[in-house]
């Protein structure tokens, strides 16, 4: 009896001790905008590194805003990863914000102020109480806890995916106003205002500051578009590979000159292009929960990629079809059914948002043979992609019987490689016959990473006893990756950004 008083008492003390913490902690982060304002005298460098800093918070937020619709909704669901699990909640906080902030943009900008700070004062206090023992030991950080079992080659190659993503920044123009920004970034103007209501509203404490402001959206769409394209592509390649192998295919996209030319050549056509792997990536997902009120994530889905591109809409059929008839044979109609019930919301918004903003033509502008002179243009920059097609045929042969003499020591989810060859077989489709928007820039990188893991994969599990030799081609493709990723033309681009005119003149000259 003794003991479990004094349990009760020691856990009030964790409970006030982790609030104290937590809502210091949270407050600290949450008024960088504030102190930051006071403080223009900074280098761009030194703003740049508390922006991120601010960024990676709100991104904490979104993670905690989706564990809450996951717990409001009852969504339980399997994850193949703690990275997944992460993953799936920022997106899924993300979007729950898009709709949220979108009705606080309707207020007139006097109120607008106090309902920033008055919503994220109360989110902050709501999240600091721990009204479970749980929640004192389940934080963003804990899921996280992988990377202490990383091996030294996986150490080696998470260290220069990171370096290598931050010095692919490219040298992001700063306008005098958001409209100037909005101008550059869509031309064409096919972004819903969804997005612009979304972004004034998230980073409303820097709209006084025109070129804070201008840099916290490029650092937005950087980090966080072009950072969600690199972890589902992890997360897609951890259903058939090794923590090792899915790494390395990662790092072969982050370290490829293409994403570099691609960033700094058309910036928002590199973090659009990526958006397709998110919409595959996430009914992998749903396919695997084990839940059909997945079918919310899936239908928002549709809708966070209409509101970059409207014309995108046009996957969201074939989603839901693939995934009522084809790819959910095992389960019950009435499953389906709900599945599809659960998909409703999202596909709405969808639709509604492709109706009101679509601009481009969605017929008529693509051509087979600009997909396969993009293709053979970036296997031409990147060596390591050049085994993709010899990973084609490895497919093939594993998709027929002759797998079973052949292919002895692959073992792959034959259901998961069926979904993912579909999935490319449409974006391959669309973008030579209906647009290019459907299979460019990012989407093709990914998929080359993805058909040239497959030849490695073969090779490592026929000497898988052989364990000094498989670190040693492991080593071998780094250095590939690493060889032709001109680290020194990505250092001079950023360099441009960060650096006055003599620095400039003598990096370049040394």
């Amino acid at each position: 009896m003794e003991k479990a008083l004094a349990k009760k008492s020691d856990i009030l003390k964790i409970k006030y001790k982790f609030f104290i913490n937590r809502i210091v902690t949270y407050f600290s982060f949450l008024l960088i905008p504030v102190w930051l304002q006071k403080t223009e005298q900074l280098s761009l460098f030194s703003q740049s590194l508390i922006l991120l800093v601010y960024i990676l918070f709100m991104g904490s937020q979104w993670y905690l805003f989706g564990k809450e619709i996951d717990h409001r909704l009852k969504i339980y669901y399997k994850a193949n990863s703690s990275l997944e699990r992460i993953i799936y909640r920022v997106l899924l906080g993300n979007i729950g914000l898009i709709l949220l902030f979108n009705i606080f943009s309707l207020l007139p900008n006097i109120a607008l102020g106090s309902v920033f700070w008055g919503f994220f004062a109360v989110l902050g206090i709501f999240y600091s109480w721990p009204t479970r023992g749980k929640i004192i030991e389940e934080t963003m950080v804990s899921q996280f806890s992988e990377i202490r079992y990383l091996d030294s080659f996986e150490k080696t190659i998470l260290s220069l995916s990171t370096i290598t993503f931050l010095i692919t920044l490219p040298d992001f123009p700063l306008f005098e106003n958001v409209d100037a920004l909005k101008l550059y970034l869509d031309g064409s103007e096919n972004v819903s205002f969804f997005l612009w209501n979304y972004l004034s509203v998230l980073y409303y404490p820097f709209k006084e500051f025109p070129k804070l402001f201008n840099l916290v959206w490029n650092f937005h769409f950087y980090f966080i578009g072009i950072g969600t394209f690199l972890f589902s592509f992890y997360c897609l390649l951890r259903y058939f590979f090794s923590r090792r192998l899915s790494m390395l295919g990662t790092y072969a996209i982050i370290s490829s000159w293409s994403l570099s030319k691609l960033v700094v050549n058309d910036f928002f056509v590199a973090v659009t292009s990526g958006l397709p792997l998110i919409w595959l990536w996430s009914f992998m997902w749903s396919t695997r929960s084990g839940s059909y009120r997945s079918g919310l994530f899936t239908g928002l889905i549709a809708f966070y990629l209409a509101i970059f591109k409207p014309i995108y809409f046009f996957l969201t059929p074939i989603m839901l079809l693939a995934g009522y008839f084809l790819f959910q044979p095992s389960k019950t109609a009435w499953y389906r059914r709900q599945w599809l019930k659960y998909n409703i919301f999202g596909v709405v918004m969808a639709g509604f948002t492709a109706m009101l903003f679509v601009t481009e033509t969605p017929f008529g502008e693509a051509g087979i043979d600009s997909v396969w002179m993009t293709i053979v243009d970036a296997i031409y920059r990147k060596a390591f992609f050049a085994i993709a097609p010899l990973g084609i045929i490895l497919i093939a042969l594993y998709s027929s019987n002759i797998s079973n003499y052949l292919l002895t020591y692959i073992n792959l989810d034959r259901k998961k490689l069926g979904e993912v060859m579909f999935g490319i077989a449409i974006l391959f489709i669309f973008g030579s016959f209906v647009s290019p928007t459907f299979f460019n820039g990012l989407s093709i990188m990914w998929t080359l990473a993805f058909l040239s893991l497959f030849p490695i994969e073969w090779i490592f599990q026929s000497i898988s006893r052989l364990r000094s030799k498989r670190n040693l081609i492991y080593a071998m493709y780094i250095l590939v990756c690493l060889l032709d990723s001109q680290m020194e033309n990505r250092l001079r681009i950023v360099a441009k950004m960060f650096l006055d005119n003599e620095s400039l003149k003598y990096l370049i000259q040394y």
